[in-house]
């Protein structure tokens, strides 16, 4: 049976085709168009793709495209280079500085590993360009088979169309899955044709097909748009009623396959693996250019004159191709393919599928090809490509090293533990003596540190593997090693885990890297090294804006902790984040919520410490990180609950002291205990506080490799004052200014100007304290600034200088207050009402996201509700109203009205 000349009425969609009119036109009109189209297969997502093209282009729209194809699903920015290298080529930004993420994402240069915002934000600024010579519209079909970074990439540039003219229209099947998230987006589900429509169509494809026959392709088709215009097609005597729907088209399109002549079987054999068939790629000569004429007759490929593009009309008919080829056909089709690819990682691709056979060559180019897949920052498909270089690995110290590497990966960036501890035990039963890799032992150490906590196995094993291998091991194995040490060594919280280090560290030379100086320093033992290392770590912080590889990015920043300087490198973690929450690097991700959350209890953004808590907490326990996980929920969050009088501070420092005691991570034990302090400062009890304050590091010392001690000095020192101890209190003093932490940050100088200011003569007490508030950007560290205010005011009150002590009383209350700190607030308020000034009742002072729910939860909202309306959870909802009805001074949710009104007219 012919079919007819196709003509260009699609049949039975009049209201899809408005839907995606109106998309092209929100694009064109800088609003942002986007739409998601979604259906089974052969329902005419592809035909209204088309369609959406062809508007688009009428109406005056540059077109880029991309498919997912399913043998490109595990390369890099595959879809990305499809659709956008064709304009990379020709748009003045790819010579920018922005365009830079892009360029090395696709491969078109060299540099660090671009995080995907950063690829969003070039591919942003790349449409912004094109769109004023005209408005762009991106169309990609099979998104399930797209490859995760562009996946992921294309659902961050869906959220940020708006006021660009350009618009993004998608295809996915129904119940399939993708990386590409399009949580809000407009969404377009195709049904099947009703029989009127399926009629129709027949009638304009099939002109002679009698209405008996109509009616039964209407019947068998069940309004599947692809089945009514192949079915008519099937040869004489192929019966395939009683297949379900997707065998019927499978087995439609394996017979335009089979009727093909052999030379061109092979070639689109090589077109189905390469993913976009570039056609210098797919055809080596004139001859087989003709040998392509059969295929694009029949309509089963068609060609791009401009771009050289070869592609499938339907991706059942690429499926036949590949089905109906011999493994031995397919072996040979991926070596020409490697044979003729640019490309670094395609080669090493197809050289993997070419080979049956483990193959140390092509292992090789495989490994290289991971290495650079990690560099344009893709840490999952870096640990695929590892891995499949150690199965075609025949040398077995060269497998044994890539499956340690892909483990280490695997458990440092992206957070699987259980894939990690597959490829170590992979690794040991391939190694004659698995003690004896340096690599392995890492990784090792890597999981069982990571896994399970403990400090002293990790240790050891890796002490052990550096005493026999420091002194052979290249530049980068070592350090790795030593990386991973300096994290047991300072988990575990004790001077004497660190010679092995300091031994260690002596191989490198004049070589060593300088984000391990950093961390040894600023991590080890900031006591005693961190004056003399803080300036290198000034101009290394300096880097983050441009720095995108995670590794790099948390190793700089945790070296930053105990110099307070997170913050300069928050927007390099918000990256890193990201990159977590959508699959990528998930155990960066969380050591980089541990750093924020820590930040911004110390610069008094509780409720979102409480919020990063949460987050961490799901990804920590979710990815078997338990290191994490105590972090969260032990240390953070207890202590955001001891400063505010919360008792379940106490029960859960007891937690964590005992499962750090357990593991041999005293660290932690001193975290438990700086929430302990903290509980006792907050109700009062000086004597429990100063016994908390010395299990940290005794009164006249800063404790050796305990970098906690400096977060402390102020407790101490007010601790012991105010318990006669002032002998112990100037000894914590000067020994606080000999390790001049006045250097480190302004917060640090802060802690121990204050702490100057409470233990000297009472001739220089208010000197000191003047010059401790007169400090660069006390104003940052509002907690301890307003701790420092309340013993000011307290020293003036004694002092009789009533009028000074009110005003800093005062503020010290209204910082109290602004934190939610109400005992301290209330002590405060105490010492305001010793003055003799009457005060209100302190009352804290509701955020602007509790005044917002609590607004909304006012005119009757659900949790859920709220939380649809301001992309929270009903869990994070609820959490901001349990804070802010003790605020309000109310218990249910029928008096917020008045409550706010009352705060209103106050």
């Amino acid at each position: 049976m012919q079919a007819a000349p196709a003509t260009p009425r699609i049949v039975g969609r009049d209201a899809e085709l408005r839907m995606i009119l109106q998309t092209v036109r929100a694009a064109k009109r800088g609003r942002g168009g986007s739409l998601l189209i979604v259906g089974d297969p052969g329902i005419g997502k592809t035909i209204l793709l088309d369609a959406a093209g062809d508007m688009a282009m009428a109406d005056g729209l540059l077109v880029l495209r991309a498919a997912g194809v399913e043998f490109e699903a595990d390369i890099s920015f595959a879809g990305l280079n499809q659709m956008l290298l064709p304009v990379m080529r020709d748009t003045a930004l790819t010579t920018g500085p922005q365009s830079e993420a892009l360029r090395v994402a696709l491969g078109l240069a060299t540099g660090p590993a671009p995080s995907f915002l950063a690829v969003s934000n070039a591919i942003l600024a790349l449409l912004g360009e094109l769109a004023q010579a005209a408005p762009v519209l991106l169309v990609v079909d099979d998104l399930p088979w797209l490859d995760r970074p562009s996946a992921i990439v294309l659902g961050l540039v869906a959220r940020r169309l708006s006021g660009l003219q350009a618009g993004l229209v998608i295809g996915q099947r129904t119940g399939e899955t993708s990386f590409f998230e399009h949580s809000g987006m407009p969404q377009l589900m195709l049904h099947p044709l009703d029989d009127a429509a399926s009629d129709e169509l027949l009638k304009q494809r099939f002109p002679d097909l009698s209405p008996r026959a109509r009616r039964r392709i209407v019947d068998e088709a069940q309004g599947n748009p692809l089945a009514l215009t192949e079915l008519p097609a099937v040869r004489s005597g192929a019966s395939t009623s009683s297949l379900p729907m997707s065998r019927k088209l499978q087995e439609v399109f394996a017979s335009r396959i089979t009727d093909l002549p052999a030379a061109t079987r092979s070639l689109l054999l090589m077109a189905a693996l390469s993913g976009p068939a570039d056609l210098r790629v797919i055809v080596g000569s004139t001859a087989d250019l003709e040998n392509l004429d059969p295929a694009l007759r029949d309509g089963i490929v068609s060609l791009d004159p401009q771009s050289g593009r070869l592609s499938f009309r339907h991706p059942l008919s690429r499926l036949a191709v590949v089905e109906l080829s011999t493994p031995g056909e397919r072996n040979r089709a991926h070596r020409s393919l490697a044979d003729r690819s640019p490309d670094p990682v395609r080669r090493a691709f197809h050289l993997a599928e070419s080979t049956v056979e483990p193959d140390d060559a092509i292992a090789g180019v495989v490994e290289r090809a991971a290495h650079i897949v990690l560099a344009r920052g893709d840490a999952v498909s870096s640990v695929e490509t590892l891995t499949r270089a150690a199965e075609l690995s025949v040398d077995q110290a060269a497998r044994v090293r890539r499956l340690a590497e892909a483990a280490t990966i695997g458990a440092e960036l992206i957070g699987e533990l259980g894939n990690a501890e597959e490829l170590l035990e992979s690794a040991s039963r391939s190694a004659d003596d698995p003690s004896g890799s340096l690599q392995l032992s890492t990784a090792a150490a890597s999981l069982l540190f990571n896994r399970e906590s403990v400090v002293d196995t990790p240790h050891r094993l890796l002490t052990l593997a550096l005493q026999a291998h420091a002194d052979s091991a290249d530049r980068e194995t070592l350090s790795d090693a030593l990386y991973l040490l300096i994290v047991v060594c300072y988990f575990g919280g004790r001077a004497e885990l660190w010679p092995p280090y300091y031994a260690a560290v002596k191989y490198l030379g004049d070589d060593v890297p300088t984000s391990l100086v950093l961390l040894s320093a600023m991590h080890g033992d900031p006591a005693r090294l961190g004056a003399t290392t803080v300036h290198l770590l000034e101009d290394e912080l300096h880097r983050l804006p441009r720095m995108e590889n995670p590794a790099e990015i948390m190793r700089l920043t945790v070296a930053s902790v105990f110099a307070d300087r997170i913050g300069e490198g928050r927007e390099a973690l918000l990256r890193v984040v990201e990159d977590g929450r959508r699959g990528g690097a998930t155990a960066a991700a969380i050591n980089a919520i541990v750093n924020l959350s820590v930040d911004a209890w110390k610069h008094g953004r509780w409720d979102e410490a409480e919020q990063l808590v949460a987050e961490g907490s799901e990804l920590s326990s979710g990815h078997g990180y338990l290191r994490y996980t105590w972090c969260f929920e032990g240390y953070v969050l207890n202590l955001v609950r001891a400063a505010r009088g919360d008792d379940k501070a106490v029960s859960g420092a007891e937690e964590l002291d005992q499962w750090g005691r357990a593991r041999g991570a005293l660290v932690v034990s001193a975290m438990a205990y700086e929430i302990y302090c903290m509980a006792a400062l907050t109700r009062g009890d000086f004597e429990s506080a100063y016994q908390a304050a010395v299990e940290i590091s005794p009164a006249g010392v800063l404790r050796s490799h305990m970098p906690h001690a400096l977060w402390v000095v102020f407790d101490l020192v007010e601790s012991a004052m105010r318990t006669g101890r002032e002998q112990e209190a100037r000894a914590h003093v000067a020994a606080a200014r000999e390790a001049q932490l006045d250097g480190l940050s302004s917060r640090l100088a802060l802690s121990l100007h204050g702490a100057e200011a409470l233990a000297a003569d009472d001739a220089d007490k208010v000197r000191l304290f003047e010059r401790a508030l007169a400090g660069p950007d006390v104003e940052q560290w509002p907690f301890l600034l307003g701790r420092v205010r309340l013993c000011y005011g307290e020293t003036l009150r004694r002092r009789r200088q009533i009028t000074e002590a009110r005003r800093q009383l005062a503020m010290a209350q209204e910082i109290f207050g602004r934190l939610g700190a109400v005992p301290w607030s209330r002590r405060a308020e105490n010492e305001l009402r010793a003055t003799g000034m009457a005060g209100s009742e302190p009352r804290a002072t509701l955020t602007a996201q509790e005044r917002e729910i609590a607004q909304l939860a006012a005119t009757g909202m659900t949790n859920k509700e709220i939380g649809e309306r301001l992309a929270l959870s009903p869990r994070t909802v609820a959490a901001h109203l349990y804070r802010a009805f003790p605020k309000l001074g109310i218990t249910s949710r029928a008096a917020l009205r008045d409550a706010l009104s009352a705060l209103h007219s106050g």
